[in-house]
């Protein structure tokens, strides 16, 4: 089947926009340079456009990649983070500032108004600043990444916001209103937005590539730090487990997922605890790690629980069951299931993970190929099927591809009528 088409293109602002660095003759130096910043990394790429639109997702498309540690956590660490990535990705790719034609940002949550590629000009980011009580841990660290590109490039190269959430914003209204008040949404903008979208959308692209037969109903976990599934829909995402902000759905690393509501209240009204004690444990000091009273990393769980540790095992059997329930309620929103991917750092790397999620669904017809799992993990492997030949649900494992979409995005936005006045 032909995939619907997951992203359209848009601009915010006035369509007299226009990149600087464009010319009408002369585009072998189009580049493109991303900021994908996280909770306490920096990861940045250099595309080139050429190379890019013939040959797709391959190594020679990418000119370099960096990934950087940013201690703080702060809008200026991510700030003087990524001024130094940009000196070392030019010098390192021996090109100057004046190749660079456009820079991608990936940015978590831009609430009601900005759910779609964005040029960003200072109401988007004022939009941005906004949205920082709804996702403390990454807007701050995006926007210092704009403002270390705005200090080094100025006005010369257009800035780009892709959204977390603009995959997820067709999911229907029945889904992703919550059942309270309707002035909530009205007033406050609470409803469900959910995030991961870029990834996501992506994988759903590469299911439809890899295996067209089987790409009708598809449900992507991607798996890290942060965890969430989306439910694909003939291209379309019409459910997702994260919803107002990134803390609700799945038991993740460090945070707990969805729990009772009436737990917050109880801790409010009868222990006296504030908000922002609250959001640091459920932010900070839940998932993976509030149960194992050890760590929130996947990998140091796996090796704790194999010597035994009762917290460990723990920790390991509640983020399997949790994940395990809502794929298996995710069905009911595609009407069945043909492929299931695993993407995302622990989605990727951990064969454990994704053969016990496939031991509990194993109603569902899942079945996995033993040694095909197990040879699939790592950066040293392409995607792969890791399904076994009698399985009735296709199983992938995706290499995420949050940078790559960016570039895409930019490079298609770049094609459409808001740059249409380029000198």
């Amino acid at each position: 089947m032909r995939m619907a088409r997951i992203w359209r293109k848009c601009a915010h602002g006035s369509g007299r926009l226009r990149c600087r660095k464009r010319r009408k003759a002369g585009r072998d130096n189009v580049n493109i340079l991303v900021f994908n910043a996280g909770s306490s990394t920096l990861k940045a790429s250099l595309f080139n456009e050429n190379v890019f639109l013939k040959k797709g997702r391959d190594a020679s498309s990418l000119l370099l990649e960096t990934n950087t540690k940013v201690s703080g956590g702060s809008r200026e660490s991510f700030k003087s983070a990524a001024v130094g990535v940009v000196e070392k990705i030019l010098k390192d790719a021996s090109q100057d500032k004046k190749s660079i034609s456009m820079i991608g940002h990936r940015i978590v949550h831009g609430g009601k108004k900005l759910r779609t590629t964005t040029l960003i000009d200072h109401s988007v980011i004022e939009e941005i600043e906004a949205r920082i009580d709804l996702a403390p841990i990454h807007n701050p660290n995006a926007l210092g990444c704009i403002d270390a590109a705005t200090s080094i490039f100025g006005n010369e190269v257009r800035q780009v916001a892709v959204f977390d959430t603009a995959f997820h914003r067709t999911i229907p209204e029945m889904r992703s209103l919550y059942p309270v008040p309707s002035e909530w949404d009205e007033k406050f903008e609470i409803r469900r937005y959910g995030f991961h979208g870029i990834n996501q959308g992506y994988c759903a692209r590469r299911v439809a590539e890899i295996l067209p037969d089987a790409s009708d109903r598809i449900i992507i976990c991607h798996l890290g730090n942060g965890s969430s599934l989306a439910a694909v829909l003939h291209g379309v995402s019409v459910n997702t487990s994260m919803g107002f902000t990134p803390l609700e759905g799945l038991m993740m690393g460090t945070r707990c997922g969805s729990i009772d509501p009436g737990i917050i209240l109880h801790l409010i009204n009868r222990e006296k605890f504030d908000g922002e004690k609250l959001e640091q444990i459920l932010n900070k000091e839940s998932g993976l790690l509030g149960v194992s009273a050890k760590t929130g990393d996947m990998r140091e769980i796996l090796e704790a629980r194999s010597a035994h540790d009762k917290k460990a095992v723990l920790a390991f059997d509640m983020f399997i069951d949790r994940l395990s329930h809502h794929i298996a309620s995710f069905t009911a929103s595609l009407g069945g299931l043909d492929t299931l991917v695993f993407t995302g750092g622990i989605g990727e790397h951990s064969s454990e993970v994704r053969q016990a999620v496939a031991d509990n669904l194993s109603y569902l017809g899942i079945k996995l190929d033993a040694q095909a799992n197990k040879d699939a993990v790592g950066d040293a492997t392409a995607d792969a099927t890791i399904s076994a030949k009698n399985s009735k649900v296709s199983v992938l494992k995706i290499r995420a591809g949050e940078d790559f979409e960016i570039a895409r995005q930019c490079f298609e936005l770049a094609s459409s009528q808001v740059f249409s006045s380029w000198p």
